[in-house]
């Protein structure tokens, strides 16, 4: 088996974003860090513990290169944090972080913001296809020919950065959505927020947050949250 042979099995497909270095347009409906613009009517700013929480991230589907079939209903993505606290990977959507997904962008205004302490930097983000992005040794679903073992990862790469499908770039192990990975929504991995030094955002020490959407009947709409870090 060929390096060309390995890759064709393992690699999948992913959106990675450029952070900032360029004029951000106008568009209160694109990608940012550290921003977000809109919510759908009657939503109000999340909130954790009584104070505002912060804005991660906003995302907007309709303008990647790629999209991963778990995304592929979904149109724009919000994300928010709680301001002094990174939550646990039991919490649930809406304690300690705030997941938004819609499925349309006709009916999304613009949010009201209110007063709040961040000190995430705000860039926009500018998507780039990344053809084949291979999983880290823990997630790679099939024996790796003895050849190529001691070089995987110079012969094999991870796309690190805020990125939609393609492989968790894992810092410790593979994904548990919960105890013993038996999570009722039997979630898969669909996008990660990484460590971007630039926007002054750190998960722990150099981590990477995962997001994970339901695949079980009923659970679809159930999103999940998991990080590790150095």
């Amino acid at each position: 088996m060929t390096k060309d042979d390995v890759l064709e099995k393992i690699s999948k497909s992913a959106t990675v974003f450029e952070v900032g270095g360029f004029k951000p347009d106008e568009d209160i409906k694109s990608s940012w860090i550290g921003k977000v613009f809109v919510c759908e009517q009657g939503e109000t700013w999340p909130e954790s513990k009584g104070e505002p929480m912060i804005p991660l991230c906003q995302i907007n589907l309709t303008k990647l290169p790629y999209v991963p079939d778990g995304l592929k209903d979904i149109q724009l993505i919000t994300v928010f944090i709680d301001s002094e606290e990174i939550p646990s990977n039991d919490e649930k959507n809406g304690d300690l972080w705030c997941l938004r997904a819609y499925k349309s962008l006709d009916n999304l205004i613009q949010i009201e913001t209110p007063d709040y302490d961040s000190h995430i930097k705000q860039f926009q983000l500018r998507p780039k296809l990344i053809e084949k992005d291979s999983p880290c040794w823990e997630d790679c679903p099939i024996e790796i020919p003895e050849e190529f073992e001691d070089d995987y990862y110079d012969l094999f790469e991870n796309a690190t950065g805020i990125k939609i499908g393609g492989w968790p770039s894992l810092v410790q192990s593979e994904i548990f959505w919960a105890p013993f990975n038996e999570h009722p929504a039997n979630p898969e991995f669909v996008f990660q927020i990484d460590s971007v030094e630039k926007a002054q955002w750190f998960w722990g020490d150099s981590g990477t947050g995962y997001f994970g959407r339901g695949t079980t009947k009923g659970h679809e709409d159930e999103w999940t949250f998991a990080w590790q870090c150095y």
